[in-house]
């Protein structure tokens, strides 16, 4: 199946509550919208992340859904020295921050479903190159696999 994706690179910094240390962190994500009449459904994604400072990089999953006040982020991942973590979060757009609150997101990072620390991301390519850079159209398999 034929369908519109969007491929989105975020970075920024995320930081553990037990160590207090903010460290460089990216994530590159490819999703694939399966319900073409329904966009607004939480869509599967697939991707990779980074961990700058200690030159670490692997695979993350989730969904993300795109809201009118902004897209929501779901992350999974296997986090170097913890193991299994998700990380939450969404923009909330405003006018009196617009540019902002239009590229920056906000995560939580949870294990086992306990809070254990936070992340800031940001798209930080022009915000007018967006939709010609991120949207295509792509077969399924090319974009999650299989």
């Amino acid at each position: 199946m034929i369908s519109l994706t969007m491929n989105e690179t975020m970075s920024g910094f995320i930081e553990l509550n037990e160590t207090g240390k903010q460290e460089p962190f990216e994530f590159t994500i490819s999703v694939f919208f399966e319900n073409r009449m329904n966009p607004l459904l939480p869509q599967p994604f697939k991707g990779t992340f980074t961990l700058a400072d200690r030159n670490i990089s692997g695979p993350v999953s989730g969904e993300i859904t795109l809201k009118v006040t902004g897209p929501r982020y779901e992350l999974d991942l296997d986090f170097p020295g913890i193991g299994l973590v998700h990380l939450a979060g969404e923009k909330t757009y405003t006018l009196s921050e617009l540019t902002y609150s239009l590229t920056t997101c906000p995560l939580t990072l949870y294990r086992a479903g306990k809070p254990i620390g936070f992340a800031e991301v940001a798209y930080r390519e022009p915000l007018l190159s967006f939709p010609f850079k991120a949207f295509r159209l792509a077969r399924a398999e090319s974009v999650l696999g299989g």
